[in-house]
């Protein structure tokens, strides 16, 4: 009988006495074993390849031409372990799910995005069994770029849905970069995604035009409904849905009202990535938690008109928009909204795209981009942009362009 299979029978037995004694389960020893093992292998391979540095301070291999380095050469054999072994071996799949948790209990990710993400997950990556088992450390540019290429081949992903999957990865990636330190580049970003064809996006109808606008309100004008007044204060103000249903009465100041908070649905995720049962929470922060984000609105005689008639339905509320005690919900606006313009006979649009059209006339009617970008909450000038869309007719325009340039 062999040295080693003496060393494992007698192994064997110590394990079996540690787990029958309840010290630890039987599967965690022999883990440890294997780790020792696979250690003893590593350092019988790397003995005499191993270099120190002249001063003593270092210990040093090449491996592939890449230079791995320690201060000690116990540090460096585990380093290499971590190569061989450890989590350097790590996958998408493995990582996905550690990232994930991260994203959610150190940064401000919002659960929306925590189940947008999973969602992408099993769409698309979840299919790809020989990308995501592959180990992160061997996952080259060109296999990122070939599975972007095959996404995109026949022209009907849109180009933010595909945004969505890359911001999955590229976090992936950060987070093996920066927290994990097991990559040392992030291939991500030198990726060129812009000759990719996508589908393409007809942009030109999806707000309302300044005629739906006004359609929709003489369309309104005299209903008393709370979801009816609350449509015609959204379409003289510039909001976001989750802004305008978190209104407080005590956010008017003066002339002015205060963007200081949203109503939004949440999803706490639990450790394996499902998801409770939805919850609605008012929340002290605005979307992207910046600075920008908290503004003033100015309220124009119309508005104050509309509040009036709030007041009268809703005196004693904390909100400015509630009905029977309860703030309004999201999904009964939405519904509302589609069906004033099913009955005025335009296109059916939510909520959001009332915000794209109220920027869009602002922009129309001469307010500079900078005042619009305070008073959506934007960061920057080219999301402001993103917004403006074409509001007034093609014969409307013309006659704009014939009496500029004569």
């Amino acid at each position: 009988m062999g040295n080693r299979e003496t060393v494992n029978i007698i192994i064997e037995h110590m394990l079996q006495d540690g787990a029958d004694n309840d010290i630890m389960d039987l599967s965690e020893v022999s883990g440890i074993v294997v780790k020792t093992m696979r250690k003893k292998e590593i350092e019988t391979r790397y003995a005499n390849k191993i270099k120190t540095r002249k001063d003593g301070k270092q210990f040093y291999v090449y491996i592939n031409r890449k230079q791995i380095t320690a201060v000690t050469k116990e540090g460096l054999y585990e380093k290499l372990y971590e190569m061989e072994y450890g989590r350097f071996r790590a996958t998408l799949e493995e990582l996905f799910p550690q990232w994930l948790i991260w994203r959610r209990d150190y940064t401000n990710i919002s659960s929306k995005s925590l189940r947008e993400y999973v969602i992408l997950w099993k769409t698309f990556l979840e299919k790809e069994k020989d990308f995501i088992s592959t180990p992160i450390t061997d996952i080259k540019t060109k296999t990122l770029l070939n599975l972007f290429r095959k996404w995109t081949k026949d022209g009907t992903l849109p180009k933010k849905r595909f945004a969505n999957i890359k911001s999955l990865l590229n976090g992936i990636y950060q987070y093996s970069l920066e927290e994990l330190e097991i990559i040392e580049m992030n291939p991500i970003r030198n990726i060129n995604t812009k000759r990719l064809p996508f589908k393409p996006v007809n942009n030109s109808n999806d707000v309302f035009t300044v005629e739906e606008r006004k359609k929709l309100l003489d369309h309104l004008q005299g209903n008393m409904d709370i979801y009816a007044l609350a449509i015609c204060f959204d379409f003289h103000m510039i909001l976001r849905i989750s802004e305008l249903l978190a209104l407080k009465w005590s956010s008017i100041q003066g002339d002015y009202i205060r963007i200081q908070g949203q109503k939004l649905a949440h999803y706490e995720m639990r450790d394996d990535l499902t998801f409770e049962t939805r919850q609605t929470v008012n929340v002290d922060h605005i979307k992207g938690k910046t600075d920008e984000g908290y503004r003033n609105q100015i309220l124009t005689p119309k508005t104050k008109e509309i509040l009036e008639m709030v007041r009268a339905q809703n005196p004693d509320g904390e909100y400015i928009f509630m009905k029977n005690g309860k703030q309004l919900y999201m999904e009964t606006f939405n519904k509302y909204l589609r069906n004033c313009c099913s009955e005025v006979n335009i296109k059916r649009r939510s909520s959001h795209k009332v915000r794209f059209t109220v920027a869009s006339i602002l922009y129309t009617e001469g307010v500079p981009l900078m005042t619009l970008q305070k008073m959506l909450g934007h960061t920057t000038a080219a999301m402001t942009m993103h917004y403006l869309r074409q509001v007034n007719t093609i014969e409307e325009s013309a006659q704009v362009i014939c009496d500029a340039l004569g």
